[in-house]
């Protein structure tokens, strides 16, 4: 069988904004692939719409763009298994088999989107199950997590278990954070790593994460799907198109094809040295020039990430770039970020990195700073650095401010 990939449509993204048809524009590129691929199954991990109560145009958009996959044929049987019943589903042209992402996530309690897309026959919607897809000899298992709350999110996955059947292709599809993936580790993020997955499988697709990762996992290939549009400039996210993954169950064979028609993005973090405003402007100007010297059929997204120092005495309000933006935004959709280091303050953590490379104390770290920072002051000698750090060290914060008050 062959299968088509994709995820995280977020169908309404920017729906007040000048890019608020693209979502469905690109679901519909993506279906539209997967017609001419002639897939037999698509898979939809998730983050289907963007909102968890999406509007009522977004509704009428989402089953208006989900019936192009009806144009196509399939001729798969489909089933689900869960809690010890089956149940044979019944699907038009291609079925999309899809899980609900964190933007879906309600609760148990709730009826969401995808519940009601599923009734109307644009989508087949079902978690913590199995689907099995049959097609003349061959017989594919797909087994599905939504979203799940991060902190619970490997006690959950332990508790499905799901096991991989004999003599069938065996997928997963999941839609949460992974630690592997995040710069912090933190449960309330990622509680998944990559060794927590079940093995046994051939293939394991996660959503959630907008930038498209192969890996292999042993003999379980691991693909990161990425997402089908871009709701932030991210760098990793900047250097992989958007598109369509297709599988080949028989062969194991993964590729992609991407989206005839999308937006280019930039990502770019210029780390400033003491710099002036002129200076920035001027880096800012040649950036831009230099992402809009080719002709994009549309508006590139443009992320500038300005970090580091400025000249003393100035501070990120001293950088105007309104006009700057206001001219950019002609051409681009521009993103930018001042994230300047006070110069003193990039000194005294500077001064920290020394003082710990030295391997001082934490005391002599802090009476050492203490005193440094009181000759910068109009204080000058007139207070006794030791009397004051030992009467902080003390707590005796009344104290110490009699003395500086005083001195």
């Amino acid at each position: 069988m062959k299968v088509g990939i994709f995820s995280d449509t977020h169908l309404g993204f920017d729906k007040k904004g000048e890019r608020n048809s693209e979502s469905f524009d690109n679901l519909s590129q993506a279906i539209q692939l997967c017609l001419d691929a002639q897939v037999d199954v698509i898979l939809l991990p998730g983050d289907v719409f963007d909102e968890p109560v999406p509007s009522h145009s977004s509704l009428f958009n989402a089953i208006k763009c989900f019936s192009l996959a009806k144009k196509g044929s399939s001729s798969v049987n489909l089933v689900l298994e869960k809690n010890n019943e089956s149940k044979a589903l019944e699907y038009f042209g291609i079925p999309i088999l899809t899980i609900h992402g964190n933007h879906e996530y309600r609760g148990k309690e709730f009826r969401t989107a995808l519940d009601v897309l599923d009734l109307a026959g644009s989508l087949v919607y079902f978690h913590a199950g199995k689907i099995v897809v049959e097609k003349e000899n061959e017989k594919v298992c797909v087994f599905g997590l939504g979203a799940v709350p991060e902190k619970r999110a490997l006690e959950v996955l332990q508790h499905w278990n799901p096991v991989a059947e004999k003599n069938a292709c065996n997928i997963i599809i999941t839609h949460q954070g992974f630690k592997d993936f995040m710069a912090i580790d933190d449960e309330m993020i990622a509680s998944l790593s990559l060794e927590d997955l079940p093995k046994g499988f051939n293939l394991i697709v996660n959503g959630h994460l907008h930038w498209s990762n192969k890996q292999q996992l042993g003999e379980t290939i691991f693909l990161l799907a990425g997402s089908t549009i871009s709701t932030s400039i991210k760098k990793l996210e900047s250097e992989k198109q958007k598109g369509v993954h297709f599988y080949d169950t028989k062969t194991s064979v993964l590729s992609f094809k991407p989206f005839p028609m999308q937006r280019k993005m930039f990502y770019h973090k210029i780390v400033f040295d003491h710099a002036d405003a002129e200076q920035v402007l001027a880096k800012c100007n040649e950036l831009l020039n230099s992402d809009l010297k080719e002709k994009h059929e549309l508006k590139p997204l443009i992320r500038l990430n300005l970090k580091g120092t400025l000249k003393t005495g100035l501070s990120s309000s001293d950088v105007d770039l309104n006009a700057f933006c206001e001219k950019a935004s002609e051409k681009a959709i521009l993103s930018l970020s001042k994230n300047f280091l006070n110069v003193s303050f990039k000194k005294r953590i500077s001064d920290l990195r020394e003082a710990q490379k030295s391997r001082l104390s934490v005391a002599s770290m802090g009476f050492e700073l203490l005193e440094k920072n009181l000759k910068e002051t109009d204080f000058g000698d007139g207070i006794s650095a030791k009397t004051l750090f030992d009467l902080l060290s003390e707590d005796e914060l009344d104290k110490a401010l009699d003395v500086v008050t005083k001195g």
